[in-house]
């Protein structure tokens, strides 16, 4: 769904605006963005990258004509969009959202942290999810220390909503990923 040598390009650029002052970070940044551009270009596809506060936003539209967006760090990616509410007390980590939405489809990814046990936190998940069940597919691996892998797919709409609740040092670990196909 992503062109791989943009992420990957855009991995690099980010470690380099990590390694850089406040100073040069903007020099930085528009490089990054300019060398972003130009390596997407080689196959006919144009782009535009913004880099600043902490976010990759990159447009790009293909030869045939094709938008798609992307946006890496810090997107607004809210309830209604993932399907399933934030966990009590949670908000998204910072860097931790991601939403790409391209001619196929559209993918989201949330990081959340909270103090609660994970298994308080994917009993709540597993209630959320099992109620939107009604002909779905459901699936609910979790092991014995509290971890769990929870899915919900929907073969109709081509779209799976999917919940990893891992224990943390202090609480839990929550990561939130949605994928839909776009309406035909």
């Amino acid at each position: 769904m992503t062109n791989p040598r943009a992420l990957i390009v855009i991995t690099a650029a980010a470690a380099l605006l990590g390694a850089c002052g406040k100073a040069t970070e903007v020099a930085a940044e528009k490089t990054a963005e300019k060398m972003i551009e130009s390596q997407m270009s080689k196959d006919g596809t144009t782009a535009k990258v913004d880099l600043s506060g902490g976010t990759a936003r990159i447009t790009t539209t293909d030869a045939s004509g094709k938008t798609s967006q992307m946006e890496f760090g810090s997107a607004q990616v809210t309830e209604a969009e993932l399907g399933v509410p934030y966990y009590p007390g949670t908000k998204p980590a910072e860097g931790g959202t991601s939403k790409v939405v391209t001619p196929e489809g559209t993918a989201y990814t949330v990081s959340l942290h909270s103090a609660d046990p994970s298994d308080k936190v994917a009993a709540f998940y597993r209630d959320k999810l099992k109620a939107q069940s009604q002909g779905k597919q459901f699936m609910d691996m979790s092991s014995g220390d509290g971890d769990a892998m929870l899915m919900l797919a929907d073969d109709a709409s081509k779209s799976a909503i999917q919940v990893h609740v891992g224990k943390a040092e202090a609480g839990s670990e929550i990561q939130i990923s949605v994928n839909r196909a776009a309406a035909k």
